[in-house]
């Protein structure tokens, strides 16, 4: 792994607006380049130009969507890791990759050494990792996992929502074909469209995918430590968000199953 990137492009998307993660990305970008083949993200609207500088400098910046929204960023960053023309896209949002390479690099190479020759990998969190996120956040994802595993007929706890999948070419532009969602729904689209995609889905959960946002806020982080701040995101305004959140979810999810039914199916799991 070390001697040679794998044939995986790396689908990232970054929104930091304070430049938060500059040092990060400093320090890990040429650890990921040295592990994938291309590593393209895309960056919103709002994210300082330091960061977008140090992405052109690398030759890893995909772009910039016009509006502010998921959708397009998220689509643009797919499109552009298909573009380098390995076999397989993994997409997974920028702060939690700078976040694995950090805190779990073994994990990160194994990862990508046993999704090779599958052609659809969901990648969740460990239980553990999940638990890790403040309670507003974990607690309302938990809800919409099951919810989502009940109605595609799969058993088991199943993290859709990280969102991180490795996907052959086929599978990947299949995606982007048929992803419309401009918004928080997309998390709910991707999830519908993943089961439906003309390959077998596999699924695999790992303990590097814990809470990524304490990153951006180490100095407060350090003040107080990890579980009092933690705790200062368990407020009413945070469920709120959380909630309408969760149902901005569902509402996408169901939205693509009426368009894209995806047949009932058992899901392989990889330990």
């Amino acid at each position: 792994m070390r001697g040679r990137p794998a044939d995986i492009a790396l689908a990232a998307t970054l929104h930091d607006a304070t430049g938060a993660l500059v040092r990060d990305v400093r320090r890990w970008l040429p650890w990921l380049q040295s592990r994938y083949a291309a590593v393209a993200v895309a960056t919103s609207p709002p994210t300082s130009p330091r960061i977008v500088a140090l992405l052109r400098a690398a030759g890893a910046h995909a772009g910039t969507p016009p509006a502010n929204m998921r959708g397009p960023l998220y689509r643009m960053s797919v499109r552009r890791a298909l573009a380098a023309g390995t076999s397989r896209v993994h997409y997974l949002d920028f702060d939690r990759a700078l976040h694995w390479a950090a805190s779990m690099p073994r994990e990160l190479g194994r990862v990508l050494r046993v999704v090779r020759e599958t052609p659809a990998v969901l990648i969740g969190r460990s239980r553990r990792a999940h638990l890790l996120h403040h309670r507003p956040l974990h607690a309302t994802e938990d809800v919409v996992n099951r919810l989502m595993a009940a109605r595609l007929g799969i058993s088991g706890r199943l993290d859709f929502l990280v969102p991180s999948f490795v996907l052959d070419r086929e599978c990947a532009a299949r995606l982007l074909a048929r992803s419309r969602a401009r918004d928080a729904t997309i998390y709910g689209e991707w999830a519908g469209l993943l089961t439906g995609l003309g390959s077998p889905l596999t699924y695999l959960e790992c303990r590097g995918l814990d809470w990524e946002t304490p990153d951006r806020h180490r100095r407060a982080v350090r003040r107080c430590g990890l579980e009092a701040w933690r705790a200062r995101q368990d407020t009413p305004a945070e469920w709120r968000l959380r909630i309408d959140l969760a149902a901005e979810i569902i509402r996408g999810f169901e939205r693509t199953l009426a368009r894209w039914p995806a047949p009932r199916s058992a899901v392989s799991r990889i330990s």
